[in-house]
């Protein structure tokens, strides 16, 4: 049977209505946005790019992955790095760990692991100038001190945006598209709101993708125990909850949080809440990275996953006039740092 023209007309147009709502839903463009926070903050300079923070809770110390992503941008690339802030002292500044490492190092998402005899590891994202990606794991001999053990690469780890260590060379990392950066089809993508963005697992030998159909998936916890995995989803507005196989590594969805926000990266506090910072409106972000005379919203949220459901609260809300695309936040008792993509400053905050 033939259907009429005009049928098929009105079809096409029902269904880009209905994807141009759900595109300006996932970019925020409806979200209402009111400064607050009871705190108070300062500054923190010595880093630009602080795209992710991990403190270590035992011995009170953050490591900080930063990288000059402005002048990527500019194809005039600057060797990144990472930073050790000591969070004991009120008036501690960063201090570059990696000087000398490499002269092709710029880092992204950060996982600090720690094995059963007290051992710890950091696990970094590294983008290398040709294009290709890696994972370099740095042993901690001491708090602060760093020694390159190896570096990963695998054909699965495609656009590898945040990780997480499960073990002394195991680890998962969100593959945020599925199309190369800067590629026609990336951008389609994030216009479209497309869920090509998928999960890769490297079991220490080989790796494998283990879930996908993400929009844009970006920062991951796991569990104490590593049973359970949290995937930030920056364009589904949501973190993912999977259940993972011990024996295999697979993952399982059994649930999502809805957070309303760009979810960046995650990190635990030592109470058991999950922390991440995020942007409320992608457009706003999208046009701060093209000029950093555009400010973009920034926000930190905190969940109770321990409650029934998960309870999710707005811890911090600024228009970007003090920070600009916040992308994490650390949290060790009421000490607070907020990282960003472009910036040159940290948020050292008292809540």
């Amino acid at each position: 049977m033939k259907i009429p023209l005009k049928i098929v007309i009105a079809l096409a147009l029902f269904l880009a209505v209905i994807q141009s709502y759900r595109v300006i839903e996932s970019a925020g463009l409806l979200y209402a946005i009111e400064p607050h926070f009871s705190g108070q903050c300062e500054a923190v300079y010595g880093t630009t790019g602080a795209e992710d923070i991990t403190i270590d809770q035992t011995r009170q110390y953050a490591y900080i992955s930063a990288d000059d992503r402005r002048a990527t941008i500019a194809k005039k690339p600057i060797n990144g790095g990472i930073y050790g802030l000591d969070i004991s002292k009120s008036d501690a500044v960063p201090i570059l760990l990696t000087k000398g490492f490499s002269k092709d190092f710029h880092p992204h998402g950060i996982s600090l692991y720690q094995n059963p005899h007290g051992e710890q590891s950091l696990f970094v994202i590294n983008h290398l100038r040709s294009g290709q990606n890696q994972v370099e794991i740095f042993d901690i001999n001491g708090v602060g001190e760093l020694s390159h053990r190896v570096s990963i690469s695998y054909p699965e780890l495609q656009t590898p945006n945040d990780l997480v260590a499960v073990g002394a060379s195991e680890f998962y990392a969100t593959n945020d598209h599925g199309y190369p950066h800067g590629s026609f089809m990336a951008m389609m993508e994030d216009y479209l709101g497309l869920a090509l963005s998928n999960i890769s697992y490297f079991d220490g030998e080989s790796g494998r993708i283990v879930a996908s159909g993400l929009m844009y998936g970006n920062g991951m916890a796991v569990s104490p125990d590593t049973k359970t995995m949290y995937v930030a989803e920056i364009m589904g507005r949501k973190i993912n909850i999977f259940d993972r196989n011990l024996l295999d590594g697979s993952l399982t969805k059994l649930d999502e949080i809805a957070v309303n926000s760009g979810a960046d990266n995650l990190e635990w506090d030592e109470r058991g809440n999950l922390w991440f910072a995020g942007h409320p409106r992608l457009l706003e972000f999208a046009g701060h990275a093209e000029s950093a005379e555009n400010i973009s919203s920034s926000q930190v949220m905190k969940i109770n996953v321990k409650a029934e459901p998960p309870s999710v609260s707005e811890v911090y809300m600024n228009l970007g006039d003090e920070i600009s695309a916040s992308s994490v936040a650390a949290v060790s008792g009421n000490l607070m740092l907020i990282g960003s993509v472009f910036e040159e400053h940290i948020l050292r905050c008292k809540l």
